[in-house]
């Protein structure tokens, strides 16, 4: 029997990485419509570190204590975070 626990996770973080698709696709239209580089295809690299670190913790049942989940988890949002800032700053003209 699969913990409920796991399947939370899963379930939660999967909901994350379709937020971000959806973030990829925003980033994709700007760089057709605009014509300016968008650089979209980054955004694949927060959906593979947080699905990885959801995997890891899915794995081991536990969500303290684990060093890997926790950087793949760190690693993910700080590049969301670099992506999205800088997506921000060139829809709002902030680069040309």
């Amino acid at each position: 029997m699969v913990p409920l626990a796991v399947i939370f996770t899963v379930v939660f973080w999967g909901a994350v990485a379709l937020l971000l698709v959806i973030l990829f696709a925003i980033a994709r239209f700007y760089q057709i419509t605009s014509g300016q580089p968008s650089r979209y295809g980054w955004f694949a690299a927060p959906v593979v570190l947080f699905g990885a670190g959801a995997l890891r913790y899915a794995a081991l049942g536990d969500f303290m204590g684990d060093a890997l989940g926790d950087a793949l988890m760190f690693a993910g949002g700080v590049t969301l975070i670099a992506l999205a800032t800088r997506l921000l700053r060139l829809m709002m003209g902030g680069q040309r």
